[in-house]
């Protein structure tokens, strides 16, 4: 199949000549339905995007990323002060007491930090330095004097409300499924441009927020809520959510916001393509940062490779052992990389990482400009593509063939992943994976469609072909049912020496010849050369000889014998067929040879004295119209001369170089051979015919037939 598929335009060329109009014009309405069908459903699914179609394209976005990931900004513009294993070991089992988390967040500033964002949230209360004495000793009497001037001794929660006054400190918050009763903690103003932002975004009925002590003193206020896709694959992160009816900035868009200052983050709902309309949140602007978003306000990310460097334990800060230099300046989000404290997430390049690391990514992501856009024109312009490269390749498979489609679509596909690459360098995700699918649904529809008509056409053909076949074999049995099986015998049949043969083409034609006895004197004997071929051309060949036969046996004069033939044949030949005929009658006691020809090659008398002589005395073709004359030639044959009748199969058979036998060549030929016997000069006469054409194929019958007088 793939041979005959990948034939050029062997498809397309057999239809268009084997198929009939009307059929041929069926295959082709047919076919472009087939691609406008493919074209539908393809655009159907893309905009329903159901989630295999949604989890393609997802996976071709991350070839792009483990294709061309992130670089790492070396000056580590966000660090990560890492609550890690040693951490543990150190200050024990996490959560750590606030005032150690007050001494981290001092030891940060001390070492030259802009921001502190904390990937956590502290939702309960840490119980003062009395509550934490056993009931006993808090009761005990003698122990009430001294207990009493600790009363009012700062709290942990203070201490470390302390560390966060007045500082650019954010804090995390989670949205829950869950009405809490959660009143707000937001830090964040907003203004939309368009409809309203919270109807776009990812909405939670309440939320674990973080004691109010901690919350008032914080700089900010981010959500901590991650929206992986059907894989549970984290690809985008959110960078607005709502909360119990509230627009919350993520973390990484509050540090955002804290680091350069802003008080409000502008939401724009207005779309910008001409496909689709209003598409939803479009960008978010955090002072001068415009960051591009999907429709519900999710970033997408670039990631980069996990770089070890990037993190600081926390232990390290806390023992004041960081370099010097390794924090002036940068952002700290503090988080934790434990195994045992379930922070980790899968990535299209890392299948676990830390979701501190992965917030540390997305907010180096903004700070270096160089956000990752899916713009709200991608999906139109997407099927858009996909629609004319589609129906281009359709029409290549029609036009050109299979194989010149199949080499310009693979090219297609190239400039697809190619363009999709050279889009992402630049920050652009463009999905190649829908047109790709397309086009190929398209390529292998339609090739297999005029691959089953072609092969059904072939199959028909075929049967066309067996009937032929059939035809031509009865059309043979008929021509070989109407030669003379036997050589005559009568009173003087030592007179003379005849022989015939005829050896018919592939395609049977209508050569035919006979020899018969007039009467006890006279010898009959023609070739003939029915037009047509098939089972048309052997029947009117049988009629031709019954009629010739039966006139001859009362007349034994050539030309009247044709003429009244022909007045036959012409009178009911309504199918316009004709018979060339060369008919000659020898008296078999005076050697006198009487010739008529209707249409046909000159006999050939060979004798002693004049080597050899063309007889032509012609009349039209019997059958093309009736009162025709047809004139007689006479000629005095000697003993041992001979006249030679044949077809046009012998002068008119050509070679592998273009040329043909002739009449030149034959009459070379039949010179050199005056007095060889009628078989021996027949049947090396068709042998030379056959040398001659070695190499080609037979288009026409050989027939001939050798008298010789004996005399």
């Amino acid at each position: 199949m793939l041979h005959e598929i990948h034939h050029g335009r062997f498809l397309v060329d057999m239809l268009h000549k084997e198929a009939p109009r009307d059929r041929w014009l069926s295959i082709r309405a047919t076919y472009w339905l087939l691609i406008a069908g493919v074209l539908a459903a393809s655009v159907q699914l893309r905009e329903k995007d159901p989630e295999f179609i949604a989890r393609l394209r997802l996976l071709g976005f991350d070839v792009l990323q483990q294709t061309m990931p992130r670089a790492v900004n070396a000056d580590y513009p966000v660090r990560i002060i890492d609550v890690d294993e040693p951490s543990i070991k150190a200050f024990g089992n996490w959560p750590w007491k606030r005032d150690v988390l007050a001494r981290l967040i001092d030891r940060l500033f001390a070492s030259g930090v802009r921001v502190v964002a904390f990937d956590m949230v502290f939702p309960d209360q840490t119980p003062g330095l009395l509550a934490q004495l056993p009931e006993a000793l808090r009761n005990a009497p003698e122990l009430k004097p001294l207990l009493d001037t600790y009363a009012d001794a700062p709290s942990p929660d203070d201490a470390m409300a302390k560390s966060l006054r007045g500082r650019p400190i954010v804090l995390g918050i989670i949205g829950t499924s869950r009405d809490t009763g959660f009143t707000s903690q937001a830090k964040a103003s907003f203004a939309t441009i368009g409809e309203n932002a919270s109807a776009f975004v990812h909405r939670f009925p309440g939320a674990s927020g973080n004691i109010p002590v901690l919350a008032h003193e914080a700089a900010g206020i981010g959500a901590l809520n991650w929206l992986p896709d059907h894989d549970q694959i984290l690809r985008r992160i959110p960078l607005l959510v709502s909360i119990a009816g509230e627009l919350y900035p993520s973390l990484v868009g509050e540090s955002l916001r804290v680091l350069i200052g802003a008080k409000t983050i502008r939401v724009r709902t207005a779309g910008e393509g001409g496909f689709t309309g209003n598409t939803g949140i479009t960008t978010v602007g955090i002072g001068d940062a415009i960051i591009p978003t999907d429709a519900d306000g999710q970033l997408w990310l670039h990631f980069s490779r996990h770089d070890p460097k990037r993190s600081i334990s926390a232990a390290d800060v806390l023992r004041d052992t960081v370099p010097p230099g390794s924090l002036e300046g940068r952002v700290a989000i503090v988080g934790t990389s434990a195994p045992g404290l379930l922070d980790l997430r899968a990535t299209p390049l890392d299948p676990v990482i830390s979701g501190v690391e992965i917030n540390a990514q997305a907010l180096e992501q903004l700070i270096d400009g160089a956000p990752l856009v899916r713009p709200d024109y991608a999906k139109g312009m997407e099927i858009a593509v996909t629609v004319i490269s589609t129906l281009l390749l359709a029409a290549m498979i029609y036009l050109w063939g299979a194989r010149i489609a199949a080499i310009v679509g693979f090219a297609t596909v190239c400039l697809f992943v190619l363009g999709s690459l050279w889009a992402f360098s630049y920050g652009l995700l463009l999905d190649a994976v829908f047109p790709i699918m397309t086009n190929s649904a398209a390529y292998i529809l339609g090739t297999g469609y005029l691959y089953f008509e072609a092969e059904s056409e072939r199959n028909r053909g075929r049967q066309a072909l067996q009937r032929i076949a059939q035809e031509m074999e009865s059309a043979a049995q008929i021509q070989r049912t109407f030669l003379p099986q036997a050589i005559p015998t009568g009173p003087l049949d030592d007179k003379f020496d005849i022989f015939a043969i005829m050896k018919p083409a592939k395609s049977v034609g209508g050569d035919f010849y006979d020899y018969f006895l007039i009467n006890d004197r006279k010898l009959g004997f023609l070739v003939g050369d029915v037009s047509g071929k098939g089972v048309p051309a052997a029947l009117f060949m049988s009629v031709s000889r019954t009629v010739l036969r039966t006139i001859a046996f009362e007349n034994d004069e050539p030309g009247q014998v044709l003429s009244k033939v022909n007045s036959i044949l012409a009178r009911d030949n309504t199918e316009g067929m004709f018979v060339t005929i060369a008919y000659a009658v020898l008296d078999l006691e005076t050697g006198v040879l009487t010739f008529s020809s209707a249409g046909h090659d000159d006999a050939v008398l060979l004798t002693g004295i004049q080597d050899f002589e063309q007889i032509n005395h012609m009349g039209p073709a019997i059958g093309l119209f009736d009162g025709a004359e047809y004139p007689t030639a006479m000629r005095h044959l000697s003993p041992g001369d001979a006249v030679v009748l044949l077809t046009d199969g012998i002068t008119e058979a050509f070679n592998i170089d273009g040329r043909v036998f002739g009449s030149e060549r034959l009459m070379k030929w039949l010179n050199k051979r005056t007095h060889v016997a009628s078989a021996e000069m027949v049947q090396h006469l068709t042998a030379e015919v056959e040398r001659f054409a070695e190499g080609t194929e037979q288009s026409d019958d050989i027939t001939c037939v050798a008298l010789r007088f004996r005399g």
